[in-house]
């Protein structure tokens, strides 16, 4: 994972462990100097026994400290480790005879610094100086301590304080990095839930439109032609040419429901992006003219403006306006109005037909085998921002207002085709 990499990127937890070792490395050279640069004392003595056991035992703290707090100490342990390794470095200031074992002393507010904070550690450096001052008089003439050893002690006991503040900043921007990743891993895997989530929706999303789609266009074309075969048998006897003529109309829906269904199909494979809202409710019209009414259509305004979505979800408003008048309005005159405005695009169906109580439209959606056609009018308009209106009372007909904005900001993406 992109994360497992970016860790092994990352510099140690701390770099403290170095510094422990330049520690032990301080203890040594203390140890060296004791025994021969000044003191000429034997290899095997009891001061070089008790240097060695002091130099073991703060390599051991250093490292039982790590392994058991991991940089976190509690404020008790913490006061009782630092008065440990003070007392450890006083025996080696003890048995040291060189006078280096006092470059010891800024290693206990380095170590302070990072369990007890900033201001333990200040103080602790203030105390190791006027110890320092006290224990070898490096201002006075027959001090133990010389001018220079006082500027090698005064700069390594500046340079470890500084030296802590730097390496706990780093830790600080450590810490913070590896939460930091932590949230991105975290991210990732919600973005990937996400993903899923999404991929569910638009499949979701795509068997609505194929139902959609298979109501508007193929359930109005089969409507027709149930209606003009039941008129031809109506006819069939008293007047056979109209028979015919209903026949006829029944074959031509018949061949348009035979091409939605193809559109369908090839839309599947390719988007097509020259639909015509005018083409396409000028075709619809002349399907019905030799229907149970006449229809009377006006457009107005240019539809190249206008996005996809916006322009099908007016022409399946008109398709499915149309389909509900033939199967229950009972209607001699129809009117299709459309109007393509700078705003916003309105249509305007009306009929004269039985109508009905519109104060039950509410419950008539409840059921959907009476009211689908409304229910996926609803549904597409909702994905562009539009507005549904019916009108209508019984015995005076119906009027079904359909309002879209020009520049809805579409809801979710839908790609219907033909």
């Amino acid at each position: 994972m992109v994360n497992e990499r970016l860790r092994k990127l990352l510099p140690p937890r701390s770099f403290r462990f170095v510094f422990s070792l330049m520690y032990l490395g301080v203890i040594s050279t203390v140890v060296y100097f004791s025994l021969i640069s000044r003191c000429q004392m034997q290899f095997v003595s009891v001061e070089t026994g008790m240097l060695f056991i002091v130099f073991l035992t703060l390599a051991g703290l250093e490292q039982w400290e790590r392994s058991r707090y991991d940089g976190v100490v509690p404020l008790r342990p913490a006061v009782m480790l630092l008065l440990m390794r003070m007392a450890l470095v006083q025996a080696v200031v003890v048995v040291d005879c060189s006078g280096y074992a006092a470059f010891l002393y800024p290693l206990i507010p380095f170590s302070a610094y990072f369990s007890l904070g900033s201001r333990v550690s200040n103080a602790v450096t203030l105390g190791y100086v006027g110890w320092y001052f006290w224990q070898y008089r490096p201002l006075a003439v027959s001090g133990a301590g010389s001018l220079f050893d006082l500027m090698i002690f005064a700069v390594l006991m500046l340079f470890m304080l500084v030296l802590a503040r730097v390496i706990d900043s780093d830790e600080h921007n450590q810490r913070n990095l590896e939460l930091l990743l932590a949230d991105l891993e975290a991210s990732n895997v919600k973005l990937q839930l996400y993903a899923e989530q999404v991929a569910e929706l638009a499949a979701t999303e795509e068997r609505n439109r194929l139902a959609r789609d298979i109501h508007d266009s193929l359930g109005h074309r089969l409507t027709i032609v149930n209606i003009q075969l039941e008129k031809a048998l109506a006819y069939k006897e008293r007047n056979p040419d109209e028979a015919e003529q209903a026949l006829l109309d029944a074959k031509q829906a018949a061949s348009g429901a035979l091409r939605d269904v193809r559109r369908s199909v090839s839309t599947l494979r390719e988007a097509d992006d020259g639909f015509s809202l005018r083409s396409a409710l000028v075709e619809l019209v002349e399907g019905l003219r030799n229907g149970r009414f006449s229809i009377n259509f006006e457009f107005s305004g240019q539809e190249d403006s206008y996005s996809r979505p916006v322009l099908m979800a007016l022409y399946r408003s008109a398709q499915e306006g149309l389909t509900n008048i033939q199967k229950h309005a009972q209607a001699t005159a129809v009117k299709l109005t459309v109007y393509l405005e700078e705003a916003e695009g309105k249509l305007i169906l009306q009929d004269n037909g039985r109508g009905f109580d519109a104060t039950t439209l509410d419950e008539l959606a409840i059921d959907q085998y009476h009211s689908f056609g409304l229910q996926g009018i609803q549904e597409r308009l909702e994905l562009v921002r539009g507005q549904m209106q019916v009108i209508s009372r019984p015995g005076q007909g119906t009027i079904l207002q359909i309002t879209v904005p020009k520049n809805a900001t579409v809801l979710r993406r839908i790609n219907d085709e033909g």
